[in-house]
């Protein structure tokens, strides 16, 4: 199903300071062409973490499949149960460089920190440089 169930969505996206128990990222998003003044819807679903691949991976490597038009301009919406670690923001960083016809908003439920509580934070500036924009989701 490309709608994920709302029992999941709420107890995976509902923004809690200790998050006991949710172990899985999942990732919303939405795909739209802008021509001119208008959108087009092009595609939307949800992916989660699969055998060690972070969500934000599987979802850079479903994109770049589509073969975009480089003449065309491309708007990316994520809702995500997490914030990117350092490594995937480093990764969407890139690929946000290498398309600069594409968009990205990322709306995260909780921001992700690991050990090394300074990484998380850089690799979100690094994500914001290289044009996304972050935010946290409201309950709205």
């Amino acid at each position: 199903s490309l709608l994920m169930k709302r029992k999941l969505f709420l107890y995976n996206f509902k923004n809690l300071r200790w998050a006991k128990g949710r172990r899985e990222t999942y990732l919303c998003y939405v795909v739209k062409r802008r021509d001119s003044a208008t959108s087009c819807s092009l595609d939307f679903g949800y992916l989660r973490n699969k055998m060690g691949c972070h969500v934000e991976v599987l979802f850079l490597r479903y994109i770049s499949a589509w073969d975009l038009d480089p003449g065309r301009c491309y708007r990316i919406t994520w809702f995500t149960s997490w914030s990117p670690c350092y490594d995937c923001a480093r990764h969407v960083a890139d690929f946000l460089r290498s398309y600069p016809n594409l968009t990205l908003r990322i709306f995260a439920a909780r921001l992700y920190f690991c050990e090394d509580r300074k990484a998380e934070p850089e690799g979100l500036r690094r994500l914001h440089k290289a044009g996304a924009q972050i935010a946290i989701m409201t309950f709205k």
